[in-house]
């Protein structure tokens, strides 16, 4: 029963993470630049897991020191629900008035790899995008921590950890997962599509995100306010 709730409490944390216009833009960009996109595309994957499993296992760190010190109450998970839910919130107003114009210049021509680059070489770059995508972007670091917190604190063993962890895994990064099927699968069709959609993505992002942000936060603060039994 209680990998049940485990996976439960996982699942709608992993669709939250999964939301993030920005990661999906810097991947189609990736994609459209490079010579080689089944190298480039799975080399910013790798790199994406890279950093979403450091999270999780920080995450888990996390839960299972607050059930082995006796932390692990309703009340002290309510307090650190609404401390990530005005984060989530705060963010949120960040986004709706931040300005994307320009935010991927630098990134551009990071992108611009020599064709005769030795693949190690086009790995390692595409890689280390993928990486920091990923590492720079908090708003699905807090729930990747949440999701690794809700691990930790059920205990439920190493098999039922490591179906969660790959479920998560799956979930969050089929915002990279998609596109990157479509490429490696019909990449004429994936290159015809990607540019209108970067296009829109590089107007609307932040605006999505706020939006995204804002519902999710004052929810998670909901949920806190629940745990704490202040309403």
């Amino acid at each position: 029963m209680g990998d049940v709730n485990l996976i439960a409490q996982i699942i709608p944390l992993a669709w939250a993470a999964a939301v993030s216009p920005t990661a999906l833009s810097l991947f189609l960009i990736t994609m459209s630049m490079s010579d080689n996109p089944k190298l480039s595309g799975l080399s910013f994957y790798v790199g994406a897991i890279f950093v979403l499993l450091l999270t999780v296992f920080l995450g888990i760190f996390l839960g299972s020191a607050l059930t082995s010190t006796g932390h692990g109450d309703p009340a002290t998970t309510g307090a650190i629900d609404l401390f990530l839910g005005a984060i989530l919130v705060l963010l949120g107003i960040k986004s709706f008035f931040s300005k994307s114009h320009g935010k991927n210049s630098s990134l551009i021509k990071y992108l611009r790899i020599d064709v005769q680059a030795s693949n190690f070489a086009k790995f390692r770059q595409y890689f280390t995008i993928g990486l920091l995508t990923f590492l720079t972007n908090l708003s699905t670091a807090i729930f990747i921590l949440a999701a690794g917190r809700e691990i930790g604190l059920a205990k439920t063993g190493i098999w039922v950890d490591v179906g969660a962890i790959v479920l998560l895994t799956l979930i969050t990064l089929i915002v990279i997962e998609v596109p990157l099927l479509f490429f490696v699968l019909m990449p004429k069709s994936a290159e015809k599509v990607s540019e209108p959609m970067d296009k829109w993505l590089s107007k609307h992002s932040n605006l999505v995100m706020a939006i995204f942000l804002l519902i999710i936060g004052f929810l998670v603060i909901y949920n806190g306010i629940s745990h704490l039994k202040i309403i």
